[in-house]
């Protein structure tokens, strides 16, 4: 026999070990769970993958890894392989892996790849976790052209995201008060709103009172679809007219008065005139 058949027949042989230890040791994911469920970027999280040995056979020397290479997570006090020493049949284990969610880690589902291997045979399974940072939307005012009670313009509002995730599908509802008279659509959509910026809504009003509030209904989603609902608040400043004025906000128009203050005192002029020529004439 050449040793090129030998080798052919040595090769076969392998394989029919290879498929028989496959059938006879197989090791399934029973559970798997991560505390906390869902992740915020830069923090940690504790990953359980319960395995059972579904097979005839008892196993040894079982490598479990996670293959973190395409997920922003990174192992923390661990490396990111496990070995269990034997699991016998229709026995479990778990192993439990500490990961840190890296800061930049975008709020989405990651699906993870875990690679478990024993004497030739490999095995691969996916488990999920879920990034999601927290939403932060602020409402701040940019401009207003009212000043005082009466004044009619627009005011201009800054929807500002300061959380860690990006907001999406972003509805905003003026609610009507008392202290202004709304011009304009009290409802505006506004879509998307990235992580660290900011997008503005105009409303046309008339100042009705003082000060009054501005109550914004909000309606969102996060990066997760998760809704959100919320009020917020922005205060405008509204002065009277005298507080205006003190303040200085608004000049005194002051061209009426100096106009009658000139008709009178011609009507003045004139009627003195005409008495002294009255009284030169007697």
């Amino acid at each position: 026999m050449t040793k090129e058949k030998m080798n052919k027949i040595l090769a076969v042989i392998l394989m029919i070990f290879v498929m028989l230890q496959a059938v006879n040791a197989q090791i399934a994911i029973n559970s798997f769970s991560s505390n906390p469920s869902t992740i915020a970027p830069g923090k940690n999280v504790e990953v359980s993958i319960t395995l059972e040995n579904v097979g005839k056979d008892d196993i040894e020397d079982i490598i479990v890894r996670l293959d973190l290479s395409q997920v922003p997570f990174a192992p923390i006090g661990s490396a990111s392989e496990k070995v269990i020493d034997k699991l016998n049949e229709d026995d479990v284990a778990t192993v439990t892996f500490d990961l840190v969610a890296l800061p930049d880690a975008s709020s989405q589902i990651y699906k993870i790849p875990v690679k478990v291997s024993h004497g030739l045979v490999n095995q691969e399974s996916l488990v999920s976790l879920t990034v999601a940072g927290q939403a932060k939307l602020d409402v701040v005012l940019e401009s207003s052209e009212l000043l005082k009670v009466g004044d009619k313009g627009k005011t201009i509002v800054k929807f500002v995201n300061n959380g860690l995730t990006d907001i999406k599908f972003l509805t905003v509802k003026l609610i009507a008060s008392n202290g202004y008279e709304l011009l304009s659509a009290d409802t505006i959509y506004i879509g998307q709103v990235d992580v660290d910026d900011f997008e503005t809504a105009e409303f046309d009003m008339i100042a009705k009172s003082e000060n009054p509030e501005m109550i914004f209904n909000l309606n969102y989603k996060d990066a997760n679809n998760k809704e959100f609902s919320q009020n917020k608040i922005v205060n405008l400043n509204i002065y009277s007219l005298e507080e205006a004025k003190q303040l200085g906000l608004v000049t005194s128009n002051y061209t009426g008065l100096i106009i009658g203050l000139v008709v009178i005192v011609l009507i003045a002029f004139f009627a003195y005139r005409r008495y002294k020529r009255r009284k030169l004439k007697l």
